[in-house]
């Protein structure tokens, strides 16, 4: 994967950036554009239907090329923010879900452990899983930007088969959310003395 780190803004010239993470083929897997106005995110609010040359992207004067960890403290941010959270009964458990229409079925998993054999990260999101192929998985986040109903139910288990890469940073500080003065109230902690 590589990342890539856009400062463009929006059109009315506020200040904003665009976070990508993209793969070998140019599809761009998470997405998270963050300006004055508030925050986006593919594929709630953006569905990219077609690879992006990356190396366009990263000769851009208005990019830079990023490490993963980098990106990955600028996502932790924003991630509780993500519209697809108010569509589980609760996302800091863990959930098996059925698409109405598709009948996939969907795991979330609050860690971001991979449950196991056959079950792949649905593109765009760190801790939902498909059972399928990887045709499963980008159908699955073309469903979910049209807000296709899921049918949540908790799992019969809530195992994860070793070894697994637990995806969970907590962020402390301002971030892109104070750069951009997107989060304008002060903290509890600095009014305490």
């Amino acid at each position: 994967m590589r990342y890539i780190r856009m400062y463009k803004g929006s059109e009315d010239g506020a200040p904003g950036v665009t976070l990508y993470e993209i793969d070998a083929e140019g599809w761009v897997h998470r997405q998270l554009q963050v300006h004055a106005d508030g925050v986006r995110f593919s594929p709630e609010d953006i569905l990219l239907r077609r690879p992006v040359s990356v190396s366009y992207m990263a000769k851009h004067p208005d990019a830079e090329e990023i490490t993963s960890e980098e990106f990955e403290l600028h996502w932790a941010e924003f991630d509780h923010r993500r519209r697809f959270r108010d569509r589980m009964p609760n996302p800091w458990r863990a959930w098996q879900g059925q698409m109405v229409e598709s009948k996939r079925v969907l795991r979330w998993v609050p860690s971001g452990a991979n449950p196991g054999d056959g079950w792949l990260r649905v593109p765009g999101f760190v801790r939902l899983y498909v059972y399928g192929s990887s045709d499963e998985a980008w159908a699955t986040q073309r469903e979910l930007f049209l807000e296709r109903d899921v049918q949540w139910h908790m799992p019969t288990s809530d195992t994860v088969e070793q070894p697994y890469a637990a995806a969970r940073f907590i962020v402390n500080g301002p971030g892109l959310a104070g750069a951009l003065r997107i989060d304008e109230q002060p903290s509890a902690a600095a009014s305490v003395s």
